[in-house]
C-alpha cells in the first residue's frame, strides 16, 4: 500500500470564518487620487489652474508607486490624472493660440483698413 501526501482540508476553528482567498490589495496612493480629481476638474471646468498641479501630482505619484516596491497601488489613477491634465493643457494651448491669432488678424485688418 502506498500513502499519498494529500493536503488536509482547511477546517476553521469554531467561531472563525473561512480563511481569506485573496490577499488584500495595496493601499492607493493619495497623490494619484488627487491627480485624477484635479485632471477631471480641469477638463470639466476648463481650468489650466487645476491641470498643472494634476500633472505634477501624477508624476510624483508614479515615482512614489514605482519606488514603493508594490506596497502602494494607484498607478492607473496616476496615469489617468496625467492624461486628463495633459489633454486640458493641450486644449488650453489651442484656445490661446486661436485667441492670439484672432487678435493679430483684427489688428492687421484695422491697420490695412486705415491705410486704404
Amino acid at each position: 500500500m502506498t500513502q499519498t501526501n494529500k493536503p488536509l482540508p482547511l477546517i476553521p476553528s469554531p467561531g472563525q470564518g473561512p480563511p481569506p482567498l485573496y490577499p488584500a490589495p495595496p493601499p492607493t496612493n493619495g497623490l494619484a487620487v488627487a491627480s485624477l480629481v484635479l485632471g477631471i476638474v480641469s477638463l470639466a471646468c476648463s481650468h489650466c489652474i487645476t491641470a498643472i498641479p494634476g500633472v505634477i501630482l501624477g508624476h510624483v505619484a508614479l515615482k512614489q508607486i514605482r519606488e514603493s516596491g508594490g506596497t502602494q497601488g494607484g498607478r492607473g489613477l496616476a496615469i489617468a490624472g496625467l492624461v486628463t491634465g495633459y489633454i486640458s493643457l493641450g486644449i488650453a494651448a489651442v484656445v490661446v493660440f486661436v485667441w492670439v491669432a484672432f487678435i493679430l488678424l483684427m489688428c492687421l485688418g484695422a491697420a490695412v483698413g486705415a491705410t486704404a
